[in-house]
């Protein structure tokens, strides 16, 4: 059975820092995929779908760090068995990527890794 892929935006897969706040608690954290849209991490316990958070990336840029923050909304969030330390992997959808130099050096970063050859 073929899947379709819904995703309007290519996901690049990445090992990056990730850290996020939900609730009241800022937690330390590892990029499994990105996109111009959303990302996908793995976190210590399960976060709620449909609930908001804030999220602060790293992007590399030659020697130098361009740190934004994004607010996302949780659109999945499942265990994956048998990983311990960090078992769940939450998608994300970004809602806001703010201000606009954010959103240019997050696109540019992804589309540094989509760009044809």
């Amino acid at each position: 059975m073929t899947t379709i892929e819904r995703r309007r935006d290519p996901r690049i897969a990445v090992e990056l820092p990730l850290r996020f706040t939900f609730g009241d608690k800022t937690i330390d954290s590892r990029i499994v995929d990105l996109s111009k849209a959303g990302i996908r991490f793995q976190t210590p316990q399960p976060l709620p779908v449909m609930s908001r958070m804030q999220m602060t990336l790293d992007l590399p840029e030659g020697k130098r760090i361009t740190r934004i923050t994004i607010v996302g909304v949780v659109v999945r969030c499942a265990e994956v068995r048998g990983r311990r330390g960090l078992p769940f992997d939450a998608a994300i959808f970004f809602e806001d990527v703010s201000p606009a130099s954010a959103r240019n050096r997050l696109n540019e970063f992804v589309g540094s890794y989509t760009a044809p050859a």
